[in-house]
């Protein structure tokens, strides 16, 4: 009974750590408002006039969320306009993040006039060894819609596609489009190949965030949840089995209860295992059982003091006896009373054999030393001990 709660104690600890394991493993992290940012960076606007065009950019706000307007140039033939997340710290300066954590990018978007504008990702290739010259930076984009009301929009960290441009200029083959998510250098929004030219583009920005999961903490919650139903699966299938064996007399010694029961409980169990095989219908062999299993202890207990208790007669005790149990009065008797001696030898660790001979019934230590070796096979100090071996050798059972 101990062991069946402190499994079941265990089961329900694993599963609760699973949840917060759960829990734990989910992971967010703020860039916008910039204020809150975790992940510090600084804001770069660029666009095309290094390269001879006139597309303008400006940044009007970086507070509670980002608001730019750009305007690209209507003779160029490549125009651009953009602006970056560059993430830093206090000692380097700029950095590349390690973002492999993050699964998704989420934010809630605004364009006025309607439009399409890309995400980039600038990222090192470990071939790379300078990541501050911006031709080294591998950019890596999805287009999104920009609509004239804030949309919320959910973008896959690992679906974005290197620009053939790009490969081309290093010599890399056109398939090579994979990146390193653990060198991102930023995070920009960039305008479209269908982004109006020669025409004002405001774009709002807020609640930009990093989502995704912490795998090693995933894995410990699953380890805790297979290990929570691991332990209700052996407690229940090992009570099952018990059972089974215990119906067919298999292990006597566990009948009645192990070192697991408590004493409170043992008497009412091994009546109610007693009880269990009268025939309600038939009150005196009701009677004869309970009787027995309430009495069995006692030194003076015999077939002349039943008989008078319950008013029947010897020919119909015995044949209750045989019937219900195939034993006689005495063989009935000594059973009750070893393997309740069995269960106290190794529930009592400091009562000795005569105490326990005594407190069930026997007053005379070496008749019952003789009764149980010929019931168990051993003596009872044998028995205490080669039982209590074989439970310290193996894990704890119910």
């Amino acid at each position: 009974m101990k062991s069946r709660k402190l499994f079941i104690c265990l089961a329900v600890l694993t599963f609760c750590a699973a949840a917060a394991f759960l829990l734990l493993s989910r992971l967010r992290v703020q860039l916008l408002p910039a204020m809150a940012s975790d992940l510090p960076f600084s804001l770069v606007s660029s666009s095309d006039t290094s390269a001879g065009g006139q597309s303008e950019i400006s940044v009007m706000s970086l507070q509670d969320h980002l608001v730019y307007t750009f305007e690209l140039d209507a003779a160029f033939s490549y125009p651009y306009a953009a602006v970056g997340l560059v993430f830093k710290d206090d000692t380097h300066g700029n950095i590349q993040q390690d973002l492999s954590r993050f699964s998704k990018v989420a934010f809630n978007v605004q364009c006025s006039p309607a439009t399409t504008l890309n995400l980039v990702l600038y990222t090192l290739d470990a071939e790379s060894n300078n990541a501050t010259r911006f031709e080294n930076l591998r950019p890596s984009l999805v287009s999104f819609p920009c609509g004239a009301r804030s949309e919320p929009v959910e973008i896959g960290l690992r679906s974005l596609v290197t620009q053939d441009w790009w490969l081309s200029e290093q010599g890399l083959p056109p398939t090579d489009t994979s990146y390193d998510l653990h060198k991102v250098y930023s995070i920009s929004l960039v305008n479209s190949r269908q982004t109006p030219r020669s025409k004002p583009v405001r774009v709002e920005i807020d609640l930009l965030t990093l989502a995704g999961w912490d795998l090693h903490l995933l894995l410990l919650a699953a380890v805790c949840m297979f290990s929570g139903c691991a332990l209700l699966l052996y407690t229940f299938l090992y009570q099952f089995v018990r059972g089974r064996l215990s119906s067919t007399g298999a292990q006597p010694v566990f009948e009645d209860g192990s070192t697991d029961v408590e004493p409170a409980e043992v008497e009412s169990a091994v009546v109610v295992k007693h009880l269990q095989v009268t025939t309600k219908k038939d009150r005196e062999k009701f009677a004869v059982l309970q009787y027995l299993a309430n009495e069995y202890t006692r030194a003076d207990l015999s077939l002349n003091q039943v008989m008078s208790h319950l008013g029947i007669n010897r020919t119909k005790l015995n044949s209750i006896l045989r019937e219900e149990t195939g034993l006689t009065f005495s063989s009935y008797l000594n059973k009750l009373r070893l393997e309740e001696a069995a269960r106290l030898l190794l529930e009592m660790d400091g009562a000795s054999i005569a105490e326990i001979a005594h407190s069930v019934g026997y007053n005379n230590a070496s008749y019952f030393n003789r009764i149980f070796k010929a019931e168990y096979g051993c003596s009872p100090t044998t028995y205490r001990k080669r039982v209590n071996d074989n439970q310290t050798a193996r894990p704890l059972t119910d």
